[in-house]
């Protein structure tokens, strides 16, 4: 089982703060469907949207548009791929916070964590002097980590997205257990309550771009950074048009 120091934990290594707000243009797109929702993807809607003017949020206002799939379509990734993104997701994290190589390389044979990264992330894990860039990119991964703990039952509530996460507490989750345990501890969270954030996260990106499409502020006092972070991750979580993790999109 992997083992980093407590002092390791309790200091800036596993902070947020190297994260930046840089994001793709892919968002900027305004949805254009027009479907006949039901049931569930309008209780769906009428519950997020309370959340969001409760939050001085505004709303995406077609009543035809920007739903996610309905519980009876919507498909989902199983337990063991959202452990395996946790684990992996988590790897990451730790590279972009300069982690020395012998921890990881514990962590790796620890947690098999090889066959567990994407294209991507193996171009990353091999870098012996990553960007700037990559090492940020890969920082805003925590937030995805934070999703997938969430998922999997070992965070309780996704808080109020203004703020980024507790990065040293999600890592403990991960590193005070085997790979075995982990994934014998995780209960994989009902369609509905992944549904019922994918939908919100849904509503609070579109306000995000919305905002800066205007040229105005955030709404809500939402970090938009996070707000896309956990978008990218539940339209994975969600298989959004079947897309793998270097291929997800979030756009509205």
């Amino acid at each position: 089982m992997l083992r980093i120091s407590s002092l390791l934990l309790a200091t800036g290594l596993f902070s947020c703060s190297s994260y930046s707000n840089a994001k793709a243009s892919s968002e900027d797109k305004i949805p254009v469907e027009n479907i006949v929702p039901t049931k569930d993807q309008k209780d769906r809607r009428m519950q997020s949207e309370a959340y969001c003017k409760a939050h001085g949020i505004p709303v995406y206002t077609n009543p035809n548009s920007l739903f996610v799939d309905s519980e009876a379509e919507a498909s989902f990734r199983t337990k063991d791929e959202v452990v395996d993104r946790a684990l992996a997701l988590c790897y990451i994290g730790l590279k972009s916070e300069g982690l020395e190589q012998r921890y990881l390389a514990k962590m790796d044979a620890d947690f098999h964590i090889s066959s567990k990264l994407t294209p991507t992330e193996q171009g990353y894990a091999r870098a012996k002097r990553p960007t700037e860039q990559q090492k940020t990119d890969a920082g805003w991964r925590y937030e995805s980590l934070h999703v997938m703990l969430w998922a999997l039952g070992f965070v309780d509530t996704l808080s109020y997205p203004d703020r980024m996460c507790n990065v040293a507490s999600d890592v403990k989750i991960i590193h005070d257990l085997s790979e075995n345990d982990f994934r014998e501890k995780a209960k994989l969270r009902s369609k509905k309550e992944i549904l019922d954030q994918a939908d919100l996260i849904l509503r609070l990106n579109w306000a995000c771009t919305d905002a800066r499409m205007k040229q105005k502020p955030n709404p809500g006092n939402l970090d938009r950074g996070v707000v896309f972070e956990r978008h990218y991750s539940f339209n994975w979580l969600i298989k959004y048009m079947d897309q793998e993790w270097d291929d997800v999109t979030t756009d509205t």
